[in-house]
Order: C-alpha cells, then structure tokens, then sequence
C-alpha cells in the first residue's frame, strides 16, 4: 500500500486544496493510504507513518528546509513541493522572496509543481541557478484547484458558514464582495524576521538597522492603505444601503485573528467572512469585486464577475495591475468609487488578463480546465526519491539545527520509551545515522582549524 502525507502551513489557504487531491486520489485508487498533518505539529506522525511521498509548501526558509531534509533522511520519502503562491511578478526580488534565501539539497524536493507554465519556467531557472533542484524536468506545470469551476463546488457546498453567508446575501438584490489582506500592519519586527523578510538570518541580532528601517516602512504602508481602503467601503455601505457588501478577509488574517475589522460590525449591511471560505463560493453571488491587485482578480474573471482596483500610487506594477482589472480607482477618489458601485458594473473581456491567467495558471477560456486531476497524478505516480549523501554538507547543516536537534531528542525519547519491535530497531538505526552524520560535522570542523 503506498502512503502519501500533506503537511500544510496555513489551513485555511491549504487544506481544502489538498482535500480535493486526497479525494482524487482515493479515487482512482484503493491501495493507497493518505494522512494530512500541520507542518511542524507532524514530527511524530510522519516519522511513525512513514510515507512514501512527502507533499508541502516550497521549503523557502531555513526551518522548513531543514525540516524536510531530516524527513528525507529518516523516511527517504519521495518529497514534493507543491506552490501556493498566486498573483506575483517575475523581477528578481519577488523571484527570490518566493524561492527563499536559504540553502538546501539539489536533491531535496524530488518535483517541484507549478501553477503555469511562465512561473515554472522563471523559478524553474533560480532554483537551478541557486542548486535547489537537480534538473528542470523535476518541475511540473498543472494549474490551480481553486480555480476549477465545477470541482469546487463540491466543497464549498458542504462548508458549515454556506447556508448563514448565502442566506444574509439573499437579503440584497445588488452583493459587492470586498476582499482584505493587510496583515503586515499589524506585525512586529519579530514577526517579519520569523517570515523570512530578513533573508536567512538565524539571529534578530544580525539583522541591520537597514532592514528594519524597511519593514517598518512596509508596516506604515500597509498600516496606510488598510485604513483608507476599509474607510472607503464604510462610506460606500453608508450611501448605499441597499448594496449589501461581503468582506473577506486574507487567510493569513483568520489565521491571525486580527481584529481591526471588528468596527466593520456596526454596519447593517456589511457582512464579515472572518472564518477560511472559498470565494470561488461568493463569486457567483455578486455583482463586482473590490480588491487590492489580488489573485481573486483572475478567479473572478474566470466566473465573469467585474473588478475594482483600489491603489495608492506606489504599487512597482502599477500600469499592469490597471489594464489587468475591469475599473481601478486610486485610494483618494472615493467618491468616484462609490459612484461606480452605485451604477451597473459590466463585465470585460481583457487580453492582458486572459494572457496572466495562461502564464500563472494555465488557465484558456477555450478548454477545460482539470488541475486536480494532474496534481494527483504527479502524487500518486511518484516513484524513487533522490537520495542525499550522508557526506554532503546541506544534510550535515540540517542534522545539527534546531529542528534536526528537536528530532533526535525526540527519537531518543521514543527509544527509551517504547516497546521492543522493528520501530524500536528503525530509531536505533536512525539515531545511529545521526550520530555518524554529527561525527562527520565535527572531522570537518577540526580539519578547518588545522
């Protein structure tokens, strides 16, 4: 039977997505065995289950990756990195944010999968560029589950808020879904060095004055523009109390029960989704969406729902994000916003939008669109992981880290602990793997002093 594990970072961003491969897997098979866990809560669970396939996010920071390379070790798993990224450029500093600053095995992620065919092939060159995967054939393109029409249905159907939100919506003939996500005004510097805004740094301590005059900045700005942006939905929901408005808000903001939208309560027409809801579920409710230079702008293209763009003029990638969204007002033209709720907001078809949604997600209006289905092909189908040498350096560096110390205090818990059997003869044999690898660590390090 083979054993697949999915480790998520954010729930409410992942799992549904790895539901829908799940069931698809199970559907094709019955020999298969499938276990979804929270990233670093799972040590126990994957050392004990022993996949054979490892799916997760990109390993971008030096926590995950050595996280990874540890699992590797110990289950020599086939280990797959599956994106979540969605509506970013392509210049070097956005490129870099998204393969990470962080150093690893070539031969760490056997297959790397991509939404589109322009991010497989961009990334596709740094990761080379920077030996984070050992030939570009590993990387594979199959589109994003959310954005297949038909297929999500079936989730957002049985979710437990379904009925309450669609219920509130029916109350308004005109619905405007708002989308937020702002949660970097309310982190502190310490969280922006946890969420690897720093680079690889390992210590608070080493980060210059430089870069945190900069994320501060980025706090200020973000700080900024929330409050304008939700002021302008506020006057918009008091002129027109006939329009009921929807917010959304970020996963990463549910995740961080943020509660500056708690104001957005007074208002009778205004309704908060502060719980992980797919909007592929509100987007064939509404008559227009309000957003940021968010991903949702291409999901609701695809449902043929119109857009607003709301900036502040210092976006890099501001004459794109404009032709790429049906209506765009600057955060100081609140009024002519308001206006154009007020009125019939019309659907458009634009080519620069169509083009992106082929670039970053594989996407035409002319086929159908399948991703689920290829996604859990690349899975189930994985054969023969890549082996790391127990002399190479990125797996000495991952053995004697935080997270490879967590672990083998843990195994060597496990062994003092547990009943004589094959498991207890696995930890010692892994315990003794370690150990030589530490021993390795320390040959070189007094050869260096020499």
């Amino acid at each position: 039977m083979k054993k697949i594990m999915f480790l998520y970072h954010v729930k409410e961003r992942e799992y549904e997505i790895i539901e829908r491969i799940r069931l698809q897997i199970l559907s094709c098979s019955d020999d298969v065995e499938i276990k979804i866990e929270e990233f670093y809560a799972s040590i126990k669970v994957v050392v004990e289950f022993q996949p054979d396939v490892i799916v997760s996010i990109p390993p971008r920071d030096c926590y995950s990756s050595n996280y990874l390379t540890m699992m590797k070790l110990l289950t020599k798993a086939v280990i797959i990195s599956m994106t979540t990224e969605g509506n970013h450029g392509f210049d070097d500093s956005v490129v870099q944010d998204l393969i990470g600053y962080n150093t690893y095995s070539p031969r760490l992620v056997d297959y790397y999968i991509m939404w589109g065919p322009k991010t497989g092939k961009v990334l596709g060159k740094k990761l080379l560029e920077m030996n984070k995967v050992s030939d570009r054939k590993r990387i594979k393109i199959a589109g994003y589950a959310f954005y297949e029409v038909e297929g999500i249905k079936v989730l957002y159907e049985r979710h437990p808020e379904y009925d309450k939100i669609l219920g509130w919506m029916r109350n308004y003939e005109r619905k405007v879904l708002v989308l937020t996500g702002f949660s970097p005004a309310d982190w502190k510097v310490q969280d922006y060095f946890y969420l690897g805004f720093f680079g690889d740094q390992r210590s608070l301590s080493r980060v210059s004055d430089e870069q945190i005059e900069k994320a501060i900045k980025t706090k200020e700005r973000f700080t900024r523009f929330r409050e304008k942006y939700i002021d302008d939905v506020i006057a918009a929901a008091e002129q027109l109390p006939d329009i009921g408005f929807v917010v959304k808000l970020h996963p990463v903001e549910v995740n961080s029960r943020i509660r500056y939208y708690n104001r957005l309560s007074e208002y009778s027409n205004i309704y908060v989704i502060s719980v992980a809801f797919p909007v592929g579920a509100l987007l064939p409710e509404v008559d227009v969406m309000v957003h940021y230079n968010s991903t949702t702008n291409l999901e609701a293209y695809i449902y043929g729902v119109p857009t607003i763009y709301r900036y502040d003029g210092t976006e890099e990638n501001l004459n794109d994000c404009l032709e790429e969204s049906t209506y765009s007002y600057s955060l100081d033209e609140r009024e002519a916003f308001i206006q154009c709720i007020k009125g019939k907001c019309e659907f458009k078809r634009l080519p620069r939008t169509e083009k992106k949604l082929f670039e970053l997600f594989n996407w035409r209006m002319d086929r159908q669109y399948k991703p689920v289905e290829k996604i859990a092909a690349y899975v189930y189908h994985a054969r023969k992981a890549q082996s790391i040498s127990i002399f190479e350096e990125e797996l000495s560096k991952a053995v004697i880290s935080k997270e490879g110390k967590d672990i083998e205090k843990w195994m060597l818990f496990k062994l003092l602990t547990g009943k004589t059997g094959w498991k207890t003869l696995y930890v010692l044999f892994a315990l003794m793997k370690i150990q030589f690898i530490k021993i390795l660590v320390q040959i070189r390090r007094t050869e260096k002093k020499k």
